[in-house]
């Protein structure tokens, strides 16, 4: 009787290499799955941060306007319309995004696909003017922040 242990004549070189194939295609298929979630993950990185320049520079652009508007006012002084002409880019990291203003809360809030990964609120503060509440998208790729001096009222378009 032949112990079964020691037998080697069952191993095959082809099981082998179906057994090492196997797992090297278990291998490449986690190391491709982990660099497309990482590519991911950069890609909605880039797009908060660029989110939060764009979002920082109207805010500076719609308190400037308040501040100009209410200093002028105090002084005595009669105010015309103040238009800011802003140029933003059509898409970021390749993809549209929107723009909404929100008079209740003070927040410009972007969001690309309403992924909240991807969303960015930042507070804008007016002190004599108030904010209508809007909402735009990046296809226009040109917006105007105008003061309307006789309802006293900032809207971007």
């Amino acid at each position: 009787m032949k112990r079964l242990r020691n037998d080697e004549n069952a191993v095959s070189l082809s099981i082998g290499f179906i057994l090492t194939f196997s797992i090297t295609v278990l291998v490449l298929v986690t190391i491709l799955t982990s660099f497309y979630s990482l590519m991911n993950q950069a890609e909605q990185t880039v797009m908060r941060d660029e989110f939060e320049i764009h979002g920082s520079d109207l805010a500076v652009k719609i308190t400037t306007i308040d501040t100009i508007a209410g200093t002028a006012i105090n002084s005595g002084a009669t105010v015309g319309e103040i238009r800011y002409d802003v140029s933003l880019p059509e898409k970021i990291a390749g993809k549209h995004y929107e723009i909404e203003l929100s008079n209740t809360t003070n927040d410009i809030i972007i969001s690309s696909e309403e992924r909240d990964e991807t969303r960015v609120k930042v507070p804008f503060s007016t002190d004599d003017a108030t904010v209508l509440s809007t909402t735009l998208y990046s296809s226009q790729g040109e917006f105007q922040i105008v003061y309307n001096p006789s309802t006293n009222t900032i809207e971007m378009s």
